[in-house]
């Protein structure tokens, strides 16, 4: 099982969501579409009470969303998987996103394109510092990841999704 926060510009039906589905993926992807990060945090949550053994799949904006939810609800989680994450914004609930770290024992792999002009690499270089047991994915793409969706798969089985 897949549960998947897309992007500030995503939907919940979207590319990734999609792919996921035709990849023989049972996914679970709240709409977070006009919500701020504290709602889309809450309403990932609401579906984790009644769910065990998720991977989580956070992209960009929503990718903020699943490391908030990974470091509060790590007994629920299977793996965590990251897309060009936006560890970036100052907002309720995250004061400091610098300060985010993935929970030690969480197996989590993180996709980042080199060429992405929306998030720096740079932001998911500094999450690998503070979190050196991620498996950080340097892909030759943009901040959508149009050509690293065979790569967000692969990630999603490794962990066991």
């Amino acid at each position: 099982m897949v549960v998947l926060a897309h992007g500030l510009e995503g939907r919940p039906d979207g590319r990734k969501a999609t792919a996921l589905k035709e990849a023989g993926f049972t996914v679970l992807a709240p709409d977070g579409r006009g919500k701020p990060l504290a709602e889309r945090i809450i309403e990932v949550e609401r579906l984790l009470q009644a769910l065990s053994d998720i991977v989580l799949v956070g992209s960009s904006y929503g990718g903020a969303v699943a490391a908030v939810v990974a470091s509060r609800h790590r007994a629920r989680l299977r793996g965590l998987v990251l897309l060009a994450p936006a560890l970036v914004w100052a907002e309720d609930p995250i004061d400091d996103p610098e300060a985010i770290v993935v929970p030690s024992d969480l197996p989590c792999i993180v996709i980042h394109g080199i060429h992405d002009e929306t998030i720096p690499v740079a932001v998911s270089r500094r999450l690998a510092e503070r979190s050196p047991h991620i498996d950080l994915r340097e892909r030759d793409d943009d901040h959508l990841l149009r050509d690293s969706l065979d790569e967000m798969i692969s990630a999603v089985r490794e962990l066991g999704g």
